[in-house]
């Protein structure tokens, strides 16, 4: 590819060798013989590299497509009870089919092919031809994307549990609980911590302001049908006037009893209307938004002395956040993104 470009520059664009070679960090002569044997044999062949002597091949093209094609299984299709793919199944797979390799030479095929079958991503492997996946998400999308009326606005509700009250166990050297940066030295925080318990943050977004509509925090299992019905009057409280209002949430227990059921189907909810996102795809609430933001400003880092700390700490830190609170931005453009 680099040969090309160097033809493409010096050939056809006219720019100096000198000036080629500086721009691909390259010597003169470098430049200069690729420019002459392409003007010697115009055409892509010549950029490649000529026949050399030395040793032959003594795996042929069969024999590493084999190495590859056991490395591209898993260890249960070649009958392995390992959970993980290692070079030494890889060995033993290829064996079995006649290839008589030694365990350096699989290194060097799957190096040279990019092949890493002992290394693993989580990936999450979603149903997007549900009939319920489309509909949801472009029904959320446009409540973000369209002009609303006076008397329309969106609301994303979300819960961040398992917000733990971490504390310190023990004191480090020069006291404190933590010693600050110096120069060529990081922040230093004790590694050991005790556990005061969690908390559960619930909060309601207007994505539009990017402030806080209303939120809420709950110890473990305090969370339930009545609170979330409390939670969803008291948004209505903060919009008086909105004569209907989008809300963002997800598909929680606490959403589908039949409490719950029945406060929807009442007069008092008549102002809702409610945006299930799809399963597996929370991150079209922009609730998850504003939860990554405060976690990352207010909550990594921090020791507590108790859970009431915590909670303390989550009160103040709430209002602050209301300080730094901007709109939150959202592209969709379903023609280009998502037609089949």
């Amino acid at each position: 590819m680099e040969r090309a470009r160097i033809v493409l520059a010096t050939v056809f664009d006219g720019v100096s060798i000198s000036a080629v070679s500086r721009r691909f960090e390259t010597t003169r002569v470098t430049v200069r013989r690729w420019v002459e044997r392409f003007r010697a044999r115009p055409g892509v062949g010549t950029l490649w590299d000529r026949m050399r002597t030395g040793r032959p091949l003594v795996f042929g093209c069969r024999a590493r497509a084999v190495v590859i094609t056991r490395a591209c299984q898993t260890p249960a299709e070649l009958g392995r009870l390992e959970g993980k793919m290692t070079q030494a199944i890889v060995v033993e797979a290829v064996q079995k089919d006649g290839v008589v390799v030694s365990r350096s030479t699989v290194q060097r095929i799957l190096a040279r092919a990019e092949v890493q079958p002992h290394r693993e991503r989580y990936y999450l492997f979603t149903n997007k031809d549900s009939p319920e996946f489309a509909p949801r998400r472009d029904a959320i999308c446009e409540a973000y994307t369209r002009t609303l009326s006076p008397g329309e606005v969106v609301v994303c509700m979300d819960e961040k549990s398992g917000i733990q009250a971490l504390g310190f166990i023990k004191k480090i050297a020069h006291g404190g609980q933590s010693a600050p940066a110096v120069g060529g030295r990081p922040r230093r925080v004790d590694h050991s911590y005790r556990r005061h318990g969690s908390s559960t943050l619930v909060a309601a977004v207007n994505p539009a302001t990017g402030k806080l509509v209303h939120s809420a925090t709950f110890r473990p299992g305090k969370y339930k049908t009545k609170e979330t019905i409390a939670f969803l009057l008291a948004i209505l409280a903060a919009f008086p006037h909105a004569i209907q209002i989008y809300l963002v949430w997800d598909n929680g227990t606490t959403h589908r009893s039949d409490a719950m059921k029945a406060f929807l189907a009442s007069k008092a909810a008549e102002r809702f209307v409610f945006l299930y996102t799809p399963t597996h795809a929370s991150w079209l609430n922009l609730a998850e938004n504003f939860f990554s933001r405060f976690s990352r400003r207010y909550l990594h880092g921090r020791r507590y002395s108790s859970l009431v700390d915590l909670e303390k700490h989550l009160a103040a830190a709430l209002v602050d956040y209301e300080r730094h609170a901007r709109p939150m931005a959202w592209e969709y453009d379903p023609p280009k993104k998502y037609a089949a």
